[in-house]
Order: C-alpha cells, then structure tokens, then sequence
C-alpha cells in the first residue's frame, strides 16, 4: 500500500453537476446503484493516481478487471452492531472512492490455499460505539481498515522476506489490529499475490547485497562507482510507488539500514 492523495483526482467536465444530480435520487429513497455510470465514469481517473496498481495490494491489473470501492461501503456494513443501510449519503462523493483489484474488493475464497477476502460490505471500527448511521460527519469514526488516502496508514504495512506473505510493522496494539484486519479483508494474503510479493523481495534483497559489496569496494577501487549507482539506481525504482508492492519493498529496505551502508536511507529518502 501507499499514499494515494486523492485531491490529484481530474474528474469529466461536468461531474460533479451529475454526481449532484445522483446524490438527489439516493437523498429521495432512489438506490446509489441506479446511477453507478456516475462513479465508473472516474475509474480510469482514479487508476492514474497510482499508476494503474489497485490502491490496497498495488497490483498491476488491467484497468477492465478494477472496480470503484466506496471505502465506507454504499449499500449495506455487515460489520455494524445494529442493521446499518450503508453510507448511502457518500456514494457520489469522491472522497469516498477507491481504486481496488477484484480480489481486493469482492468477496471470495482462495480454495487452493484456503485463505479469504475480499472488502465487499465490510466496514469495521476500532470502536464500534462511534459509528454513524444517518447522513452526518464521519469524522468521529476511526475504520480499523488501512485506508490509502490517510498520509500514514500505508507504512503500517509490510511483507515478510522469506515468503512474501503481508504483515503489521507495527508492535501498538490499534495498529497491529488495523494491520491484520485489513490483511484479512483486503485479501492481502492471497497466494498468488504473495508469491509475486516474494518475487520482488527476492530481487530486492540480492541487490541490497550487491549493493552494500560494490559501496565497499567503491572505497578502494573507485571504477567500480558506476556499477554501484547502477544497483542503486534500481533499488530506488523498485521502491518508487509506481512500483508494482513498492510499499512492501519500502519496508524492507527500512530494515537494511545501518551506519555502514548511509547510502540506503539517502535512497529511502530520495
């Protein structure tokens, strides 16, 4: 996961006129998916917010195969203690749109591995007594989930080395709990994404080394620079957050630092 700063969004000329328009109809007991060409019409702005990656898992995937998620879900929150109708009131402000892969958003079950999730209606609180239930701010909520448009979420992320598998970087137990519930829902855990994951990490790791042996030797040898900076140079672009897991290998490189090797936290701050 990364920032996504959503005030970047570039909507069609007159959106928000008919965003307006379809807000009306839900405001009059209209149904929020009578009008679902009015959010779809953003979905390509969206995926240029993050480089066609899917905001949760930042996987590459055609833009056909993506979907607008309502963050706060529209229809219905399965995870609301009394009968909740969804946050019918946001379902044409933008700032509740999210740009997520299929495996993200709809509920399914990896039936080779055994894993499940996927958002659907899912929209748990760290405290439940907050949550709203008719048109008004929902600023009193905090949402258990990661969201990609809080400017700090994202690095509560990580992945392990070894398998690619997600993990909370964090030992607070509100943010641990964010962490494993988001990885939960947001299937994060996917096997297929793991593996691609692992992938990444794998190359990451081995230019971590080769690049912590060439600053070495770039002390006593110092034709051996240009060699250097170019490991460097791909280290950066795998952390660069059009990268596909760019956030998982962000983490990663975090972990390399030292006193020997300053040149890894100038990348990590490049």
């Amino acid at each position: 996961m990364r920032y996504v700063d959503s005030a970047k969004l570039i909507k069609p000329v007159g959106w928000n006129q008919r965003a307006q328009a379809a807000a009306q109809h839900v405001e009059a007991g209209g149904n929020p998916n009578d009008r679902d060409a009015v959010w779809r019409e953003l979905k390509d702005g969206l995926a240029d917010l993050l480089h066609d990656k899917c905001w949760f898992c930042e996987s590459p995937v055609d833009r056909s195969d993506n979907a607008v998620d309502h963050f706060r879900p529209k229809n219905r929150v399965s995870d609301a203690l009394n009968p909740h109708n969804g946050y019918r009131w946001l379902a044409f402000d933008d700032s509740n749109f999210r740009y997520a892969c299929t495996y993200c958003n709809s509920k399914r079950k990896d039936q080779t591995n055994g894993t499940t999730g996927g958002k659907a209606d899912r929209f748990p609180l760290v405290d439940e007594t907050q949550r709203v239930y008719a048109a008004d701010s929902v600023a009193v909520e905090q949402p258990l989930l990661l969201d990609p448009c809080e400017i700090s979420d994202w690095r509560l992320l990580g992945c392990h080395q070894e398998n690619g598998q997600p993990c909370a970087t964090s030992t607070d137990p509100i943010a641990k709990r964010r962490a494993e519930q988001s990885i939960e829902i947001y299937h994060l855990h996917y096997e297929p994404t793991c593996k691609r994951r692992h992938a990444a990490a794998v190359q990451l790791m081995a230019d971590v080394d080769e690049g912590k042996r060439l600053f070495d030797l770039v002390a006593q040898d110092s034709t051996r620079a240009h060699d250097f900076k170019t490991v460097a140079a791909r280290l950066r672009r795998a952390i660069d957050r059009d990268s596909p897991y760019s956030g998982d290998m962000h983490f990663l490189l975090r972990g390399q630092r030292n006193d020997a090797h300053p040149w890894i936290q100038e990348l990590l701050e490049a």
